[in-house]
């Protein structure tokens, strides 16, 4: 499934996604990592883990109904738990 990140820099053809927790200095964040050729890339980085969860949840229904080529990562703004 091809996946435009969050930024617009990568466009990629993702095989699977994850959920990974960061921490820099105190700020916790939760980034949606795909994978794709053996390589791993950060597509989107979100405040909390529901709204991580979310946005796999959208990718998930957006992949299972449409018949669009792409899907853009939102914006954490843009994500509504």
């Amino acid at each position: 499934m091809w996946i435009r990140s969050q930024n617009n820099y990568i466009l990629a053809n993702v095989n699977s996604l994850r959920i990974c927790k960061g921490d820099i200095d105190g700020f916790v964040y939760y980034s949606i990592n795909g994978y794709y050729d053996r390589y791993e890339q950060e597509l989107g980085i979100y405040s909390s883990k529901e709204k991580a969860l979310k946005v796999l949840d959208d990718i998930q229904e957006f992949n299972e109904c449409t018949y669009s080529e792409m899907f853009q990562m939102p914006q954490d703004e843009d994500v509504e738990v």
